[in-house]
């Protein structure tokens, strides 16, 4: 069993068919300044990290690779080290837009896409801590199956699809969230090494691509939930 491509290209034409009649009702309806703003930085989202954001990392992939191969650590650690660096690159800029509401017609802590305007609670309490561990698990994974880096790119997204949907159920419908958390693994997928003794995944296979990261983040989320609890940490505030 093979994830063909036209699945990829069909999610990205259901992105831009939703996200043009949201947006046109947005721009045509009489929707509250606090939608608006969230429609608008879900597009500047889509336009920056999965628009220009993977143009550059299809572009440069294989330089990236080569470049890649040349660091002396085990691929590994590069995997899960450049699946985090991508992945706080991405709350960058989705903290950044929180932070742009009032650009957007709103007010920070009112309209937002992030669980805070602040970026270290953002990564240290609510994505990034809980992304790490996933790509660990999906690093075990990948060292036993040989998984492409399409099919990295779409299962990682369906896991990332229905987290933002346990937030919003809405967000089911967006198919732009594969891209958003599917482009954070699809380059580090690519610059695996080729030659590891892995075997081609079976159909059950597929299902542990969601199962396994998602067991070895529980018990992370746990610890940070109750430590954010303790230190008073509040999130999706306004």
């Amino acid at each position: 069993m093979r994830v063909p491509r036209w699945i990829l290209r069909a999610i990205a034409a259901q992105t831009v068919i939703v996200l043009a009649l949201v947006t046109l009702a947005n721009t045509l309806g009489g929707h509250d300044p606090r939608t608006r703003a969230i429609i608008l930085m879900g597009d500047t989202l889509v336009l920056v990290w999965v628009v220009a954001g993977g143009a550059l990392m299809w572009r440069y992939r294989d330089a990236v690779r080569a470049w890649m191969a040349r660091v002396p650590l085990r691929w590994e650690v590069k995997f899960v080290l450049f699946a985090t660096g991508l992945a706080l690159v991405e709350e960058a800029v989705t903290t950044s837009l929180t932070n742009l509401a009032p650009e957007y017609g709103s007010q920070v802590g009112v309209a937002y896409i992030t669980a805070s305007n602040n970026y270290l609670i953002v990564i240290a309490f609510s994505s990034v801590v809980v992304f790490v561990p996933e790509f660990v698990g999906w690093m075990l994974l990948l060292r036993r199956y040989d998984f492409t880096p399409n099919e990295v790119l779409l299962l990682y997204g369906l896991l990332g699809t229905t987290m933002e949907g346990s937030i919003n159920p809405s967000s089911l419908l967006a198919g732009f969230w594969f891209f958003v958390y599917g482009l954070m693994v699809y380059l580090p997928a690519y610059c695996l090494p080729p030659g590891r003794p892995v075997q081609t995944p079976r159909w059950y296979h597929y299902v542990l691509t969601y199962v396994v990261p998602l067991a070895v983040a529980i018990p992370v989320v746990v610890v940070d939930t109750l430590a954010g609890r303790a230190l008073g940490i509040h999130l999706w505030t306004g």
